[in-house]
């Protein structure tokens, strides 16, 4: 069996089309930067833009988010002391409308970064 982990979904509803390449830009750019304790320590790191927004069923959504962690406690350090999470906050709250946030144990590994 494999080491759990967590795995935060974001959702984003940001409803002008040339502000989702910021969103997208800035998940990037987390995933660069993201330090804790002198090393990188999010698992993986995704953002796109969700293609059906068309259906009711995407609810307004247009960009999602998701980043694995080893720990919960990374997950509340990323929560709450990260500043490449704060950087990115400060780029995507001002373009999005509405947002949610999911976590989940998963026994799944992340993907391989490229």
């Amino acid at each position: 069996m494999s080491q759990q982990c967590i795995k935060r979904t974001t959702l984003f509803k940001i409803p002008k089309e040339e502000d989702i390449p910021k969103a997208l830009e800035a998940y990037k750019e987390l995933e660069r930067t993201a330090i804790k304790d002198g090393k990188s320590y999010i698992l993986s790191c995704d953002a796109g833009k969700i293609i059906n927004t068309s259906e009711p069923r995407s609810q307004g959504y247009t960009v999602c988010g998701q980043t694995t962690f080893s720990t919960i406690e990374d997950v509340h350090y990323y929560d709450n002391e990260c500043a490449a999470h704060a950087k990115l906050k400060s780029i995507v709250t001002p373009i999005r409308t509405d947002a949610a946030v999911m976590l989940f144990e998963s026994d799944r590994p992340p993907p391989p970064s490229y």
